[in-house]
């Protein structure tokens, strides 16, 4: 049986130890992997490692080793691609059996294997209002900006922002980032990003109910 592991990833340490915690698992069993793409993409910092990612096609690979930082978004807000991703941050007793019961999972229905949902999608992460901000925001248009254009204060867009990150757990800056990029690599969120924009459009973004922010945050369609 031809059972070669072969690990795509730059880091020469990492698909090393990787590799041999798989050589034991594979050691004593009659489970194939030879049908399996597999890459790592663990790096010192969440930004490197995201640029790693960005270097693949996920839908391609069976199994992909990355950091927890990586990997608790995926538990969170793409469970049903939990499957392909696989934490080394555990421990190797850990990581063995983990990587024990999904090689064994691909060897009894390869069919069943991971994918990136492409056609009927499930609910949105963000309203439509939600995903104008999150555009406007990453064509690099200040909160000034954002606010001029839709007729709100800076405050207003200030706390929109905050609304979003707290939904998607981050409380910095370069987490925001990090997190949405990576959504929407996972199709989770559709980054269409613009120039910036200095007309104000056409609709009000915001509107008064009973003297309270609605939680609409309209932008012109």
């Amino acid at each position: 049986m031809n059972n070669q592991i072969h690990i795509d990833g730059e880091n020469y340490f990492i698909t090393l130890a990787i590799t041999k915690v798989m050589d034991d698992i594979l050691k004593n069993s009659q489970l194939n992997i030879s049908h399996l793409k597999m890459a790592a993409v663990v790096d010192a910092t969440p930004f490197l490692e995201l640029q790693r990612f960005q270097k693949l096609s996920l839908d391609v690979y069976d199994l992909i080793f990355c950091s927890e930082y990586f990997y608790n978004i995926v538990c969170e807000f793409s469970p049903e691609n939990i499957n392909k991703f696989v934490c080394v941050d555990n421990d190797i007793a850990s990581l063995r059996n983990n990587l024990e019961s999904l090689i064994k999972g691909f060897n009894r229905n390869y069919s069943t294997r991971p994918y990136f949902p492409d056609g009927d999608r499930e609910k949105s992460l963000f309203t439509p209002c939600e995903l104008s901000f999150i555009n406007d925001y990453f064509s690099c248009m200040r909160a000034k900006q954002i606010a001029r254009v839709t007729g709100n204060n800076v405050k207003s867009v200030s706390n929109k922002k905050r609304n979003i990150m707290n939904k998607i757990h981050c409380t910095k800056n370069s987490d925001f980032y990090i997190t949405l990029y990576f959504l929407n690599m996972l199709h989770k969120v559709e980054l269409e990003l613009h120039e910036p924009i200095t007309n104000v459009r056409s609709t009000v973004a915001w509107k008064r109910v009973s003297g309270q922010e609605t939680g609409a945050f309209q932008y012109a369609h």
